[in-house]
């Protein structure tokens, strides 16, 4: 059966000129002249008879149909992308591109990279660290690690926030749970023999607390969830990641509140570090392995998405986490 698609040579003209909002831009971007984008961008729209841009004096706007359009062909421009890509290095030793955050990678998959490496000595599993949202679509990224709530999925009120977004386009993407978070607060030994003992949650607040920049509510959500009402101090020292929180409060600078996660494995590296009040509290949002569906057809990158899953039910297993905490 013969197919209906548009002349192709204008989707990229069209698509760069609709991410970019200017024939300008994606002229310069395509090193093509302005005059042959807005003519590709006209053949497109007589193909389709209808105006995918609203033309004013100053700025362009996608029309609906053009909006409609758009979300299409960058759907399917990405994919050819990373088709083509996969198919250049057809033969060659894969690579596999996997981004986390910075202190999960360095208490939790760091450790575990040999093994990985013993399995599969044909991928080359390339780890970058980020906190910010991950971007499947482009390219660059295969397979991400983030903590955040999963759309659609409904949350406790009384759960700890997570202010961190996973990714800004959800089209197509894989979620695969990974670990519950939850939130404890941790301490020296030495720092809490030498203080006021504690006895209960609000005896917390006798001692420094220290904060991490990517959980700003995270003090205040876990005492509410003890029922108490929390002021932070304009002096409270505060730091980037969770590791570096957990190292201030290793050095006895007061008391940090990590994920559990994290806490069990510096634990292994220090049994001065202690939980200076337990159970954790729960946070709205879980760990999750993410990945494109277009990834579905990579041996490569479906390998690192079994270990990474099998890895995490050890993990789970190990230090009993699970969603009823």
């Amino acid at each position: 059966m013969r197919r209906r698609l548009p002349p192709l040579t204008t989707l990229r003209p069209f698509e760069a000129t609709a991410r970019l909002g200017s024939f300008t831009q994606a002229a310069r971007e395509l090193s093509l002249t302005q005059g042959a984008v807005s003519q590709q961008v006209r053949n497109l729209e007589d193909f389709l008879g209808v105006r995918l841009f609203e033309r004013h004096a100053r700025r362009l706007d996608l029309s609906e149909a053009g909006r409609q359009f758009y979300a299409s062909a960058r759907r399917a421009l990405d994919d050819l992308e990373r088709s083509t890509a996969r198919i250049v290095a057809r033969g060659a030793r894969e690579t596999v591109t996997l981004t986390t955050m910075p202190t999960l990678a360095t208490v939790w998959l760091m450790p575990r990279l040999s093994s990985f490496t013993s399995l599969h000595p044909d991928i080359d599993l390339r780890l970058m660290t980020s906190i910010e949202p991950a971007d499947l679509h482009a390219g660059g990224v295969d397979v991400a690690i983030r903590v955040g709530k999963l759309p659609g999925r409904s949350y406790r009120r009384d759960r700890a926030h997570i202010d961190l977004v996973m990714t800004e386009r959800w089209d197509g993407i894989v979620a695969d749970p990974l670990f519950p978070d939850a939130l404890v607060p941790v301490a020296s030994q030495a720092l809490l023999a030498a203080g006021p003992p504690i006895a209960t949650a609000a005896d917390v607040l006798q001692y420094p607390l220290i904060h991490t920049v990517s959980r700003q509510r995270a003090w205040q959500d876990w005492f509410q969830a003890h029922g108490l009402a929390f002021h932070p101090r304009a002096d409270a020292p505060e730091f980037g990641h969770f590791f570096i929180s957990m190292q201030a409060a290793l050095e006895g600078m007061g008391i940090a509140l990590v994920p559990e996660l994290i806490y069990h494995y510096a634990r292994q590296q220090s049994t001065n570090l202690t939980a200076a009040w337990l159970p954790a509290v729960r946070s709205a949002g879980e760990y999750y392995v993410l990945t494109h569906e277009s990834q579905d057809t990579s041996p490569a990158v479906q390998a690192v998405r079994q270990w990474l899953g099998e890895q995490a039910g050890a993990t789970r297993a190990q230090h009993g986490l699970d969603d009823s905490v």
